[in-house]
């Protein structure tokens, strides 16, 4: 086949990636285009999100008539955003869009932002899946990770999600300041102890341009690295 001679009967459904880029505080190792909010009150909720309509709006003839099976709102931490943005937000989006009834709107959030009313709030604006950035369960690891929460508000945040939501992932990091295999399992342990749905692991790498790039911290070396990876894959393939 020639390049440019595909044609397509019926053009594929779409997902829709919606970016909120505020956070409580910028991680020492995040390089997405997420932003400390220092201003003080609250976040301008109502400006963003017409600056979304207004970018979705001008998208719009190059998408018309597609369906969107899934929405996937990320940052930055989105569960910032109060539950009435959300809903907003995702009032927004149906009314340009083709959303299909069973779609999958997954909200980010960050266990440093869990309230249980705005859980359940999340729920009623029409979100049916959290996707919980836990990145560890072990204090002295998310203290060196420059995370806002703690091991005890992460299981809160996991429990809070399966109450809520009929779907939820956590975010689990590995090969961690100073992490041998024996945290590593625990931390894999402690996650899979929740039953999640779905589980994403991740290794700490060391981006340009964030804060251990410039000031690395010690790390796990590549043999251990690869070990955890193994058995991470491992202990999750057999849950």
């Amino acid at each position: 086949m020639r390049v440019g001679t595909l044609q397509l009967n019926v053009l594929p459904p779409l997902s829709l990636y919606v970016h909120m880029p505020w956070c409580l505080k910028k991680c020492p190792y995040c390089d997405f285009n997420s932003h400390e909010w220092r201003a003080g009150g609250q976040i301008p909720e109502q400006a963003y999100l017409a600056a979304l309509r207004a970018d979705l709006d001008a998208a719009l003839p190059l998408i018309w008539g597609r369906r969107v099976i899934s929405v996937f709102i990320g940052g930055g931490t989105p569960s910032l955003f109060s539950p009435d943005a959300i809903d907003q937000l995702l009032a927004d989006v149906r009314a340009r869009l083709q959303l299909v009834p069973d779609a999958e709107i997954t909200l980010e959030a960050n266990p440093g932002t869990f309230e249980r009313d705005r859980f359940a709030a999340f729920a009623q604006a029409g979100v049916n899946r959290l996707s919980i950035g836990v990145q560890s369960f072990d204090d002295v690891r998310l203290k060196a990770l420059g995370r806002v929460h703690d091991a005890q508000q992460a299981h809160n945040a996991v429990d809070e999600a399966a109450r809520h939501f009929p779907s939820f992932n956590l975010d689990l990091m590995f090969a961690l300041p100073q992490q041998d295999m024996a945290a590593c399992e625990a931390d894999l342990r402690a996650a899979l102890a929740h039953q999640p749905p779905h589980l994403s692991l991740y290794q700490l790498t060391l981006e340009p341009n964030t804060l251990f790039a410039r000031q690395p911290p010690p790390l796990p070396d590549e043999d251990l690295a690869a070990d955890m990876q193994l058995a991470a894959a491992s202990r999750a393939q057999a849950a």
